[in-house]
């Protein structure tokens, strides 16, 4: 055996614990018992939006049809240039719910703090323009603010529905990290990331923090770092569900992606001090070590060792090290086929995991390489605004029964939207 082989085993076999600590971690959060949604307290949803013409109407729609919660709206329009202003001035006029104010272009961080002080509740939700939420969302996020070590909860983002292969490579990577590696994290206490397109947060603990960051590109993280650091608990609320409009061509999942790594560097750079600080709890010991490990270094090896295995299957070598290779091509069906049903959504999407596998790991190692050349050489990203097309309902039983808890534990039916084709 070269040390090359046993570099792969050791990191095969490091993928495989893994695989099984996440399953059991996973069920384990299956079984632990959810808040009630009882006595929930009032919800202010704020939206930022910046040329949402597209989607905003949906959005804003999605947000007062929920029944489970008390809710009021907070639309700030970022310096649009499109029909932005025109359509939320338009929803505010129709309902006493919604609140809708202008500011020039500042961000998404500062829109969001914009929205803040009109903020009258104790629980704050965002809500993504280009996205919708599912009824009994708003309830589901509410009750966990009953327990008041709480200081945000995340909700079950996924992409809105599957019009072509790229599409469905980002549904099952959606539905796997929300439903194993978000319960995981939920169970170890290390979750890092609240998503923009369904997170709640108590509207003290932000309002103390000094609301939303405009130090990073990933706003999110770095305003649930900040919660963290504060030890308190950040929650994963899988009957919270959320949509959100994917990147439907490969530059512009490029450029997303492109973001995303850029400023997960820049919230590692900005809270470099927790680092395996024992006085940070398991924000230090754990969260961000788990980042830097399996965000970064995996990220650059994984393609590697996928080069290394085609090698040995092309040479026909049936050896040890191809069959543990074998087994963790199987641990990944596996593991995405339990995330799909803990989502409830079509299983079959699972067999999509090899291919989406070996393609999906090129492109986040050339992600994180690009990302680290434009971080060494201070070369800053922009927020890269990506074309909008809009979402389009469908009915969730023709694609998969998704039921989910309104506040008065009831079945409701989630319609589940879907990308508008480009027009001809």
């Amino acid at each position: 055996m070269t040390a090359l082989d046993a570099v792969l085993i050791f990191l095969l076999v490091l993928l495989l614990l893994r695989g099984a600590l996440v399953i059991i971690l996973a069920a384990a959060h299956v079984l632990r018992p959810r808040p009630e949604n009882a006595e929930l307290p009032e919800v202010t949803v704020m939206i930022a939006a910046y040329n949402e013409e597209v989607g905003l109407e949906r959005t804003v729609q999605s947000v007062l049809a929920d029944p489970s919660a008390h809710v009021s709206v907070i639309v700030v329009d970022d310096g649009s240039r499109d029909a932005t202003p025109r359509i939320g001035a338009r929803l505010a006029a129709e309902d006493p719910r919604v609140t809708f104010i202008t500011q020039p272009n500042g961000g998404k961080s500062s829109a969001l703090n914009t929205a803040l002080p009109y903020v009258t509740t104790e629980v704050v939700v965002s809500v993504d323009a280009d996205s919708a939420i599912a009824p009994g969302t708003l309830g589901a996020l509410a009750a966990n603010f009953l327990d008041p070590k709480v200081g945000a909860a995340a909700g079950d983002v996924r992409v809105a529905g599957q019009a072509g292969w790229l599409s469905m490579f980002q549904h099952v990577e959606y539905v796997t990290g929300q439903h194993l590696d978000k319960r995981a994290q939920d169970m170890l206490g290390i979750i890092t990331v609240v998503p923009g397109a369904a997170g709640a947060y108590r509207t003290s603990l932000l309002r103390e923090i000094g609301g939303y960051s405009s130090d990073t590109l990933t706003e999110d993280m770095d305003l649930t770092i900040a919660i963290a650091e504060r030890r308190y608990r950040v929650v994963f609320e899988p009957r919270a569900v959320g949509f959100t409009e994917p990147p439907l061509l490969l530059k512009h999942l490029w450029r997303q992606r492109l973001r995303w790594m850029y400023g997960t560097f820049q919230v590692m750079g900005k809270y470099r001090h927790l680092f395996l600080r024992p006085g940070a709890g398991r924000l230090g010991l754990l969260a961000l070590p788990y980042v830097l490990v399996y965000g970064f270094m995996l990220g650059i090896l994984a393609p590697l060792m996928d080069v290394m295995i085609i090698g040995y299957l092309v040479r026909g070598e049936l050896d040890d090290v191809t069959r543990l290779a074998l087994l963790n091509v199987v641990t990944d069906v596996s593991l995405a086929t339990v995330a799909l049903l803990l989502g409830r959504v079509r299983v079959w999407t699972a067999l999509l995991t090899p291919a989406q596998r070996l393609y999906y790991r090129g492109f986040v190692a050339m992600v994180v390489i690009m990302t680290s050349l434009s971080f060494l050489r201070r070369r800053r990203v922009r927020w890269n605004k990506l074309p909008r097309v809009g979402l389009a309902g469908s009915d969730a039983a023709a694609l998969s029964p998704l039921p989910v808890l309104d506040g008065n534990e009831k079945l409701v039916r989630v319609t589940i939207p879907e990308p508008l084709k480009e027009a001809q």
